[in-house]
């Protein structure tokens, strides 16, 4: 600041000294004393440093239920989340609930490093028939989701999941509405897709207590191939407000699912058989043969092993068959007869929030979930012990 002063200051005096020398060499003219030239005052270093935060201690981002309205009714939650900066989501049926085929992964963590929650309760990493937990197409009616917390990077230690080290996926259902209300809708597509969505809210009941039930329906045809995907859900939730000493809610949810599989294909399938591959339930002649043709090979590479590489004498136990694949088969893999699954869940949740002391809350939940159901896949592997139907 006294730098910037006195550079002013010598400035000022060079301009009152120039008229004076001017004036021994021309009539002495009234000169006006020049008005004081200020600096403007230098702003003041500040010491402070200012942080804006957002009460989350790492990157969250957050899908709300006007994202999921954007989605064709019944699609998974997770695809819309698909849109999110280094989410990548697959599938293969394009409402992203067939299991099979559903891979997630974060920033290059694959799904069973990611951690998945509803309401708090563990879903375990999502995969097909995990141990600890349901995949979110089961958990929960899609329409009930009210918003989804992603969380990349090392989970929350918070987080009830033991598989969270690439980052964290939390649903949250909807609350109840305040009036009783009745809500649905229905789709029609192709591939005789029907859905349905009905949802009753009692609204509020006295005392801060209500609830809503609700029952979705879904039944298509696969894209591809021949098959019928299936699936009832309802969904029920209870919400107490306990006053300023917190809340208390409750949900109880149930799916029951059928499902017919896709066949899982290979850059040499595709190649061999094309994309539209798939299972060949639709023709069981074909399906026989091929499973005979392969009980051939593999009866004549083990007669040829014992008798030093000769098929000299060899008797198929399929006579009439060969040993050859049919036109555009190349292995006993390019497509089994059929595959699928039945699941039937129960999982419900009670959440209590308590505020103990101004200064301190307890969040505490427990959770039961019960889960049924088979996978089977129909292949030419092992023959059936009692022999195929017109074999």
């Amino acid at each position: 600041m006294q730098t910037i002063s006195s550079l002013f200051a010598g400035v000022a005096l060079a301009a009152l000294a120039t008229p004076a020398a001017f004036a021994q060499a021309a009539p002495e003219t009234p000169v006006a004393a020049p008005a004081e030239v200020q600096a403007d005052p230098a702003p003041e270093t500040s010491s402070d440093i200012v942080v804006l935060g957002f009460g989350q201690s790492r990157q969250v981002q957050s899908v709300s239920a006007v994202d999921l309205a954007r989605l064709t009714p019944g699609s998974s939650p997770l695809k819309a989340i698909e849109k999110l900066p280094g989410v990548n989501f697959q599938a293969s049926d394009p409402f992203g609930a067939y299991e099979w085929a559903v891979r997630i992964s974060l920033r290059g963590f694959n799904q069973n490093q990611l951690g998945f929650t509803l309401d708090g309760v563990p879903l375990g990493d999502m995969s097909y028939g995990n141990v600890n937990g349901l995949h979110i197409s089961r958990a929960i009616i899609s329409e009930n989701v009210a918003r989804t917390e992603v969380a990349q990077g090392a989970g929350a230690l918070g987080t009830a999941s033991t598989s969270n080290l690439g980052g964290t996926i939390q649903f949250f259902s909807d609350k109840p509405r305040d009036t009783a209300n009745v809500t649905g809708g229905g789709t029609y597509g192709s591939d005789n897709t029907y859905r349905g969505y009905a949802r009753i809210d009692s609204g509020d009941l006295g005392g801060g207590l209500k609830g809503y039930l609700s029952y979705g329906y879904l039944t298509t045809d696969k894209w591809k191939g021949d098959g019928v995907q299936r699936q009832h859900q309802a969904n029920g939730k209870i919400v107490k407000d306990l006053g300023s000493f917190g809340s208390l809610s409750a949900f109880v949810n149930f799916s029951d699912r059928r499902e017919q599989d896709y066949q899982d294909l290979s850059y040499d399938i595709i190649r061999r058989r094309g994309l539209r591959n798939d299972n060949i339930a639709g023709n069981y002649p074909l399906a026989l043969q091929i499973a005979k043709t392969y009980q051939n090979q593999g009866a004549l590479a083990t007669y040829t092993k014992a008798n030093n590489g000769s098929s000299v004498g060899f008797v198929a136990p399929w006579a009439g068959v060969g040993t050859t694949f049919p036109s555009g088969f190349g292995t006993v893999d390019d497509a089994y007869f059929d595959a699928g699954g039945v699941r039937q869940d129960y999982l419900g949740g009670v959440t209590l929030n308590a505020n103990l002391t101004p200064e301190l809350t307890m969040t505490t939940t427990g959770y039961y979930h019960n889960n049924k159901g088979q996978g089977s896949w129909i292949t030419p592997y092992s023959p059936t012990p009692a022999g195929a139907l017109n074999q």
